[in-house]
């Protein structure tokens, strides 16, 4: 989350120090802004002129400024049993690593992210599982040619049209080549300017989009919206309060703005239900105090500010979404997640760079779960009842 990058004269450094220096700066000047690769030739039409190659800059956000992601904490009261649920939350160990270097493998379970252009073929969307009314069964939309979903076995993918609506898939298959039928297991479609809510991908029916990190904003040291979170299991039971709602079928409970609940946990302990918010309830001061590289202060920062809500279930325990770099791979531009890593200093080891995010921060005494937003209207069951199955390393 990091990277003020500050002009140097370049003039007489001439020393391999100084010039991986430069190198490394380079890096993150590049990822900073919104143009790292040329636009595929032919290529036009996408949303605010995002394309392959012309990918949205670190300070771009989507959804309204009244989306859940997008409203600041504020004076939001401390839920009465936030350290149990903390603790529960944390028993299986302190929040996950960031890793980088799983692009177009089975470990990938972040979510791609693709930018339609007016000349992209068309693809009639077809979902393959019968959980209900799918709003976008038979919608004809265009697509990327080199689009895949992530390597792992939720198989997300995201495409955002050249007129705003963004396409979320689950368990997508890849894109037949020039157009045709695209396959999905459930998806659903929101506006990028809306609220990036109840789409169906997502466990909680959260947008693709929605809380994931992005490697422009690492790059650019800043996060301006609340993150996903991805708790190995959830509660059960309304016990929560503030509207909780039990889910049907073994799944566990769920919060606004989660419109679903996902894998529960069974007897271990006091958990929260998907849509609880988190929050790092550190100053300013105490987050410079840490002497931490500015990929991680931007992340603390944003989790004091915004929070995270839980959105999924699966992996190690607490981890935070990361945009898949198939988002960039699959056009052959280089993986901007490892080279964010490496800029970073972060050592890699059989392709695979981990950033530390545990490390230094007392999150069992600092970590908290304040009272959800409310919702603007009562938020009725979604229609699937789908359990995650993300395992996160």
């Amino acid at each position: 989350m990091s990277r003020r990058v500050r002009r140097l004269g370049l003039h007489r450094l001439t020393s391999a120090r100084h010039r991986g220096l430069l190198i490394a700066l380079g890096v993150l000047a590049l990822l900073s802004s919104a143009v790292v690769v040329a636009m595929p030739a032919g290529a036009s039409g996408g949303w605010e002129g995002f394309a392959a190659g012309s990918w949205p800059g670190g300070a771009w956000r989507p959804y309204a400024a009244s989306s859940p992601f997008n409203q600041p904490i504020g004076s939001a009261r401390v839920h009465p049993d936030s350290a149990p649920l903390v603790a529960g939350a944390l028993q299986w160990g302190p929040p996950a690593p960031l890793t980088a270097g799983t692009a177009d493998t089975s470990e990938d379970y972040g979510h791609p992210v693709y930018y339609a252009q007016s000349s992209d073929p068309v693809y009639l969307l077809h979902p393959t599982e019968h959980w209900g009314h799918s709003t976008i069964a038979g919608r004809r939309i265009r697509i990327p040619v080199a689009a895949r979903p992530a390597g792992g076995s939720d198989r997300h993918m995201t495409v955002v049209t050249p007129v705003g609506w963004e396409y979320d898939f689950w368990r997508a298959q890849p894109p037949p080549p020039g157009g045709g039928t695209l396959t999905f297991a459930w998806g659903g479609r929101v506006r990028v300017v809306g609220s990036g809510l109840n789409t169906g991908a997502t466990a909680a029916g959260f947008a693709g989009l929605a809380g994931v990190i992005r490697p422009e904003e690492l790059a650019a040291g800043r996060i301006d919206h609340a993150l996903f979170i991805v708790l190995k299991c959830t509660g059960s039971g309304t016990s929560f309060g503030y509207g909780a709602r039990q889910s049907h079928g073994g799944a566990g409970s769920y919060v606004y703005p989660a419109a679903a609940g996902a894998s529960a946990c069974g007897k271990t302990g006091s958990l929260p239900p998907l849509g609880a918010r988190f929050q790092l309830a550190m100053s300013t001061a105490q987050i410079a105090a840490l002497g931490i590289p500015a990929w991680k202060r931007a992340i603390l920062t944003a989790l004091v500010k915004y929070g995270g809500y839980v959105g999924d279930t699966g992996g190690p325990g607490f981890a935070l979404m990361v945009q898949s770099s198939s988002t960039y791979t699959s056009f052959g531009a280089p993986d901007r997640l490892v080279q964010v890593a490496r800029a970073a200093g972060i050592a890699g080891h059989q392709g695979r760079y981990l950033f530390d995010l545990a490390g230094g921060v007392d999150w069992q005494h600092y970590l908290r779960i304040v009272v959800p937003p409310a919702s603007p209207r009562r938020v009725p069951p979604a229609a699937h009842r789908r359990a995650s199955h993300k395992r996160r390393s």
